[in-house]
This record gives C-alpha cells, sequence and structure tokens, in this order.
C-alpha cells in the first residue's frame, strides 16, 4: 500500500488489485475514521463499505487481475467523512438496487450491506472527453461499451455522517 498526497483529498491510499492487500488498506481507512469520527460505529461501518466496495473492483472492474491500482482518496469535513475509490477497470452501466436478494442466493449481497453501513453513495465513470452521468443505487443505467479501449476513470463515493 502506497500513501499519497493529492490536492482533492486529506489522504490517498493506493493498492494494488490483489485481495491480500484490501484488508490492510480497510485497516487503514477504519483508523482514519476512528481518529476524525472518535465513533467505532462509524469507522466500522465506513471500513465495511470499503471493503465490499473494493472487493467489487478486484472481481469485477479487474477480473482478479493481480497488478492494476485502486485508489482510495480520503477526506472528512462537517461531520461527515468521504471515501473515493477510483479504478480503470470496466465501468458498471448501473448500481444496483440495494435490496437484500434471496438467502440462498450466491452474491449480490455487497451493495446491500454498502447501503446499509453508508449513508450515500454514487458513481462516476470520466475520461478526457466525456464525463458520464452520476448513478444512484437503483437508478437507470447507461451504456459504456464504448469506453472499454479509451482511458477512463472509475470513482465510486461513499459518504458517512457522523
Amino acid at each position: 500500500m502506497l500513501a499519497r498526497s493529492e490536492s482533492n483529498y486529506a489522504i490517498t491510499l493506493a493498492i494494488r488489485s490483489e485481495a491480500e492487500q484490501v484488508s490492510l488498506l480497510c485497516e487503514a481507512l477504519h483508523a482514519l475514521c476512528l481518529y476524525a469520527s472518535g465513533s467505532v460505529e462509524c469507522a466500522l461501518a465506513v471500513q465495511q463499505a470499503a471493503a465490499e466496495a473494493i472487493n467489487n473492483v478486484v472481481e469485477h472492474a479487474y477480473h482478479n487481475q493481480p497488478d492494476n491500482e485502486i485508489i482510495v482518496g480520503w477526506c472528512q469535513e462537517e461531520r461527515q467523512i468521504r471515501v473515493d475509490i477510483l479504478d480503470e477497470g470496466l465501468s458498471m452501466a448501473r448500481l444496483p438496487k440495494p435490496v437484500l436478494p434471496d438467502f440462498e442466493a450466491e452474491s449480490s449481497r455487497g451493495w446491500w450491506i454498502i447501503n446499509a453501513s453508508v449513508d450515500k453513495y454514487f458513481y462516476q465513470t470520466i475520461c478526457d472527453t466525456f464525463a458520464g452521468p452520476v448513478l444512484h443505487p437503483g437508478g437507470m443505467g447507461t451504456d459504456f461499451k464504448d469506453l472499454e479501449n479509451i482511458p477512463h476513470t472509475n470513482i465510486l463515493t461513499l459518504l458517512k455522517r457522523f
């Protein structure tokens, strides 16, 4: 994990797209959130949402291919924590509805967990010539197939008040 200073965030952390590094990054986020909020509950909620989201990036955006970069920007302002998760992998066409799937379902619990853990989240894909719409949970989707061969950045933003 690499810590960097970027102007938009108080702290920027970067990892490779490897499951083993997700835990380390999420422990760092927990510590930052605990320090900022003084609340174990808030810190655990952000850590849990970030772990789900970053694991989704590793699995779905990068298809478990190692050595792709995932950047996490963190800042706290006016009793709110903001975590931006940035990747350059495959883009999502829409954010799934945050509903708990059937008990026997093999997947799709992650978005329900993210929704239950933070106050708000949204997603956007941007590139040099295009800024996609801001996608909200269960909202209308868009087609990103044209971006598959164009350098772009996906940004999932998590917001948690304390």
